[in-house]
């Protein structure tokens, strides 16, 4: 019976598509006792970004929960990567129902200066690459909206009460490494725990990493002692 089963809603982040996190996805479906569910957020189509406001994507999260409540899920975990962190902390603060939330370089804030000065002295210039070229298919119209979700973001948090889960990359040249700080303060819940990934970029769930902190994340969902076991300050 689905009233029995587990729903994990992944939401991928701004400009950005399924295949962020295609790897997760497939790596949580292999455990039977989940359905996982992600859909694409309104705006993010392969051609151009445009034509959506910060509204769009809250409503279209909030409709996803929706979904899978009147469903018969009655369980549901939230994993949330740079936007969709924030999405995912705007649906968790809203219903009982999700039970654990994970956020993945969470974009409470964004423009790591001090990553991207290092990146420039070092000439490691080729993991921007991805960036420019999306970019240069995003309209300021959706980079405004980002930028008023952005601002709206911080009364989020507080609502949040369940299980929580902050992963953010040491390497991520797009959230300032001190935001993942922030959210671990300001989130409303005694069980939360934050984890560094080592060697990683913002895109960890596409990267180098992607094996790691997926295995990291179906530990924490799963919890009990396994969890208890394997849970790091850094992985």
């Amino acid at each position: 019976m689905i009233f029995f089963r587990k729903a994990i809603l992944i939401i991928h982040g701004f400009t950005g598509n399924l295949y962020d996190n295609e790897y997760l996805m497939n790596y949580l479906e292999f455990d039977h006792n989940y359905d996982v569910f992600a859909r694409t957020l309104p705006g993010h189509n392969k051609d151009r970004f445009s034509h959506a406001k910060f509204d769009d994507w809250l409503k279209f999260v909030d409709n996803e929960i929706q979904e899978l409540i009147n469903n018969g899920y009655r369980t549901i975990y939230v994993v949330g990567h740079s936007m969709g962190g924030i999405l995912a902390c705007y649906v968790a603060g809203k219903y009982p129902q999700i039970k654990k939330l994970v956020l993945v370089n969470a974009a409470f804030d964004y423009i790591n200066l001090k990553q991207n000065t290092n990146d420039i002295k070092k000439k490691d210039l080729e993991k921007y690459s991805h960036l420019w070229e999306k970019a240069l298919r995003t309209s300021p119209f959706m980079l405004l909206e980002f930028r008023k979700l952005v601002k709206e973001s911080q009364s989020y948090l507080s609502k949040v009460k369940c299980d929580t889960l902050i992963l953010r990359s040491m390497n991520d040249e797009i959230i300032p490494f001190e935001v993942g700080d922030m959210i671990y303060n300001k989130i409303n819940t005694n069980n939360k725990w934050i984890t560094n990934i080592k060697d990683a970029s913002h895109v960890v769930l596409s990267g180098n990493r992607k094996e790691v902190a997926s295995g990291y994340i179906k530990d924490f969902l799963k919890g009990g002692l396994r969890w208890n076991k394997n849970k790091k300050e850094e992985i």
